[in-house]
């Protein structure tokens, strides 16, 4: 999530200031719209490949075959028409950048702590919502997704602050993962597309934070108390077994 919705924010921004025309005569893809310089899939793709070559752990095949595919996604927006070369060289580019930044910067976020006596130490994650937040003011509607960082980042500034961590209970069985996981997309991808398609102005901004602090706040809560419901219930049933159980015993024992 945070290297979808970063690319996603940077590519918007010097879409909007570069402002290059896509490639006319050449459409494969003739519903093709926005601005051409940078890709916004090459950006990504580009991201996803700097982030995980820079993530320590992974198998280095597993790395070859992603920026492999990194490096065909750019070749396919050249081949569709909709981009010039120079404009998938500079979304790969500009994307292993930011795929970087986030490596480095996931580690300075996993030991924050949010707390305003240690706010000389999070100095970096300040600069980071700051520049979330000018992005807000001046990148225009099509691009309200930088309110889905802002809202991605405050679940998890809230998550990391209180004591959620230690409160939430996370998913025990196979079929609550999945539970967690079909439900979760089908939810972010109904406000999401409520977001960006069908909404403008204010209640798309509102609905574009929604969708972010659904992923770090509200849905680990919701699962949490499903699994603790389903457990409650689990426990009950044990007891009622004993104690038919134990019945049962007794009477035998009295027959």
């Amino acid at each position: 999530m945070t290297i979808l919705l970063f690319s996603s924010l940077v590519s918007g921004v010097l879409k909007q200031i570069i402002a290059r025309p896509r490639p006319s005569g050449l459409l494969i893809l003739d519903n093709a719209g926005g601005y051409s310089m940078p890709s916004g899939h090459s950006l990504l793709s580009g991201t996803i490949a700097g982030y995980t070559y820079f993530c320590e752990g992974l198998n280095k095949h597993i790395k070859s075959i992603i920026i492999i595919l990194a490096i065909l996604t750019a070749i396919s927006r050249v081949y569709l028409g909709v981009h010039y070369v120079s404009d998938v060289l500079v979304g790969l580019l500009l994307g292993s950048v930011v795929g970087f930044i986030i490596s480095k910067l996931e580690i300075k976020i996993n030991k924050a702590n949010f707390h305003i006596s240690k706010i000389k130490e999070e100095a970096l994650l300040i600069g980071v919502f700051v520049l979330i937040i000018v992005a807000d003011l001046f990148i225009p509607e099509e691009y309200y997704g930088a309110f889905a960082i802002l809202g991605y980042f405050v679940g998890y500034a809230i998550y990391k602050h209180t004591n959620l961590k230690q409160c939430l209970v996370l998913t025990k069985t196979k079929t609550q993962l999945l539970i967690a996981f079909v439900g979760g997309t089908a939810i972010l991808g109904i406000v999401g597309a409520s977001a960006y398609y069908f909404t403008t102005g204010l209640i798309s901004q509102v609905l574009f934070f929604a969708s972010g602090i659904f992923v770090t706040l509200i849905w680990p809560i919701a699962i949490s108390i499903l699994v603790k419901k389903r457990e409650k219930q689990k426990s009950k049933k044990v007891k009622i077994s004993k104690k038919t159980f134990n019945s049962k015993r007794k009477k035998q024992k009295k027959n």
